[in-house]
């Protein structure tokens, strides 16, 4: 609950604006976005007329208010302030008689739900990073119960449906429906079904974590003669399935990880329902979802306090359902690493060799083992010229040292000399070095630097590949070599981080490889990319320019109009107002990087993350390198709920492509195909890119199983016979 709407320009007013707010309220309870899930659930109120025109109305006052309010459209959209004013309305057809003052009440708490669920959002979220959950609801609906005795305005008790037991449903399924509806105050069994039938369709892996929290509860609670009460069955059941999801699916990264956690939450949540409903009932108060709200924010919040976040992982970016968390986490982390959010260069131009790797036999071990040390090698492989024996013989002696990362300089030491070849100063063992600040917890020192040749001070600010000073053979150091490592303070001789560098290039026997992440071993030959000007400018889509894109092959159809756009947040996007899709990417100087996509799948957004999903700046024949696409987007309609449901314990991070970057004339071509599993086999996925001069992108092409799709801009449309269409690879 409380998972905001997409931040995308929309009408914010209208029938549609409204429709999208009524039917984001319902499906707000099952945490979902979708408006097939809100119109189900919906329909799951219509099994009792009276509870389908409370929640109706109850959500079509919050909305009115919230407009009236001028709160957030997208908020307002998505149906945060929708959701408990929905639960307050359900709550007062079941529990309320029918009079004028009930009417009253019930519309004055609906109004005021929003109220609350405003201020509640806010300071849960802006002090704490919470959710607000259905703590407004209850909130509102207590004083309800509170203030009707005294405005004479009678109650009634909530009664479960008898008739599945007339029919002889057995006792486990009868429960487990009654307490779905029960979740809309329809302790029903038709109710409850549809609702199932809801959470189905929003997510497998949300109906898994359902159906073994409630035989989590069926087991212990037969056991404790629990079951024999159907209305605290009831209570536990509705309590419990709405933990697990929230905390297996929602907020934690779905996995073998997060179905454990999720079913020590359905026991924390047993325990507290079974112990506070005495205390409860002696306040004349129901439990009603209490229990799901303290477990989930006592979870949540301590969680929060974790030095290292995994197993389970928590959900660190927009909230979408189970799966789409779950395979843009492993798509992520095969693409980025997992370790640090800062992209990490490495700390000098042109080719380097690792000369002393992680875990070297020299001088990396025990708390600093996490360490590379780099030299130049000539033409000859060898590290110096003529006899070694002057520090101007090796090829790295005061070549520039740069920053690895965007940071605020942390510590500086100078004046430290160098030593002469053979020799070492063991009295300042890290010689003239620079440390970084890039990110809370995370610092990069450079050492051995030449005495004097440092350009940068404490405290200033450094901009990515900005030097630093130049390499030297001061401290330690027998020779001119640069050391680098990451540390978590800027005290020097840190114990060291986990070190890897982003986008980085490698010499490999089959030509050069662009790697996303990568800790170098001894002898690798790293550099990074070396940004082409003329073709970085081919990928810039100036802010709120439009890009018209034609669409042909298998989904031909009108044009499809996108914008380039900036969140609030700072992200960089290409927006599809038409299909309400995103693209999110990164343009950094030396490639061009898509983030994800949030767009429906008919949406050319897909085409192009595809076949730009990593771009550097940089055209070379021998180039390629390794990305990968979302698993979930190639697999056929009929296996998807199958793979949904065994996904969270696989490994399988996505489809693995393999792009190269060629230029043609005045066009530069980008091509990738899905690797081969077995010899002779045809890639699943091929993609090509054109890049024109003068225009940019000029057309992207798709191909999965032999079925074509293809974007282009217009006037682009004779261009489409291209390499793929030939049936080409990367040749």
């Amino acid at each position: 609950m409380a998972v905001e709407g997409d931040a995308v320009a929309r009408p914010v007013t209208g029938p549609a604006f409204a429709r999208d707010a009524i039917l984001g309220s319902y499906a707000q309870i099952l945490f979902s976005r979708s408006p097939w899930v809100g119109a189900l659930l919906v329909g799951a109120t219509f099994t009792s007329p009276r509870a389908a025109v409370f929640g109706l109305g109850a959500v079509l006052l919050a909305f009115l208010t919230a407009q009236a309010l001028h709160y957030s459209p997208d908020q307002t959209r998505s149906g945060l302030f929708g959701y408990n004013a929905l639960l307050v309305g359900l709550g007062g057809a079941s529990l309320v008689e029918p009079s004028p003052m009930g009417f009253g009440l019930l519309a004055v708490a609906i109004a005021g739900s929003v109220l609350v669920t405003a201020a509640v959002h806010s300071a849960l979220g802006q002090y704490f990073q919470l959710p607000a959950l259905t703590i407004p609801f209850l909130l509102v609906f207590w004083i309800v119960l509170g203030a009707a005795p005294l405005a004479d305005i009678p109650l009634r008790p909530l009664t479960h449906d008898e008739t599945a037991i007339a029919l002889g449903i057995p006792a486990g399924p009868r429960l487990f429906f009654q307490s779905l509806g029960a979740l809309f105050f329809l302790p029903r069994v038709d109710a409850g079904a549809v609702v199932f039938l809801a959470l189905l369709v929003h997510s497998r892996i949300a109906t898994t974590l359902a159906l073994l929290a409630f035989g989590l509860v069926a087991f212990f609670g037969s056991e404790l003669f629990v079951l024999a009460d159907p209305t605290l069955a009831i209570m536990l059941g509705y309590n419990c399935i709405l933990t697990a999801v929230a905390l297996g699916g929602v907020w934690f990264v779905a996995s073998g990880w997060s179905f454990l956690f999720a079913l020590g939450g359905v026991l924390m949540t047993g325990l507290f329902t079974l112990g506070a409903l005495p205390r409860m009932s002696l306040a004349g108060l129901p439990l009603l979802i209490l229990p799901f709200n303290v477990t989930v924010i006592l979870v949540l919040y301590a969680m929060r306090q974790r030095t290292r976040d995994g197993r389970p992982k928590a959900v660190d970016f927009l909230l979408g359902t189970p799966e789409e968390n779950l395979h843009y986490f492993k798509t992520r982390l095969a693409r980025f690493g997992a370790t640090y959010w800062v992209r990490l260069n490495a700390p000098f131009r042109g080719k380097w060799t690792v000369t002393q790797g992680v875990e070297g036999s020299i001088t990396h071990k025990g708390p600093w083992r996490h360490a590379l040390d780099f030299q130049v090698a000539g033409a000859d492989g060898a590290l110096f010229g003529g006899d070694g024996t002057r520090l101007s013989d090796y090829h790295c002696y005061r070549l520039p040292v740069l920053a690895v990362a965007p940071g605020v300089v942390a510590k500086v030491v100078d004046g430290v000399p160098d030593n002469p070849i053979g020799e070492i100063n063991a009295k300042d063992n890290w010689g003239n070095l620079v440390i970084v600040w890039h990110a809370p917890g995370l610092y990069s020192l450079v050492a051995h630097l030449a005495p004097g040749s440092i350009k940068v001070r404490e405290g200033q600010h450094v901009g990515r590949g900005e030097p630093l000073g130049l390499c030297g053979s001061s401290g330690r150091s027998p020779f001119p070599h640069l050391h680098f490592q990451l540390q978590a303070t800027a005290i020097v001789g840190a114990p060291t981080l986990a070190l890897e560098l982003h986008d980085v290039i490698t010499e490999e026997e089959s030509g050069e490889e662009l790697h996303g992440v990568i800790t170098p071993v001894e002898e690798a030959v790293v550099r990074n990319v070396a940004a082409d000007e003329d073709l970085a400018r081919l990928l810039t889509f100036e802010y709120g320019a439009p890009l018209p894109l034609a669409k042909d092959g298998e989904d031909a159809g009108p044009t499809e109009e996108l914008v380039a756009d900036i969140d609030l947040f700072g992200a960089q996007l290409l927006r599809s107002p038409k299909l309400h899709g995103r693209l999110f990417y990164r343009r950094e100087p030396h490639l061009f990087m898509v983030d994800d996509v949030i767009a429906p799948r008919r949406s050319a957004l897909h085409v192009l993350r595809a076949a730009l999903s990593r771009v550097p700046f940089e055209v070379r024949r021998e180039l390629s390198w390794v990305d990968y696409l979302p698993y979930r987007d190639f697999v056929p309609w009929a296996l998807r709920p199958f793979m949904d449901l065994v996904s969270p314990f696989l490994r399988r991070s996505g489809v693995e492509m393999r792009y190269g970057i060629a230029r043609e004339g005045r066009k530069v071509i980008v091509r990738g195909e899905s690797v081969r599993w077995r010899r002779g086999e045809e890639p699943v996925v091929r993609t090509e890119a054109v890049l024109e001069e003068g225009a940019g992108l000029a057309r992207a092409e798709l191909r999965v199983r032999g079925r074509c799709r293809v974007v282009c801009r217009p006037g682009k449309e004779a261009a489409a016979e291209g390499a793929l269409a030939a049936e080409g690879g990367l040749g």
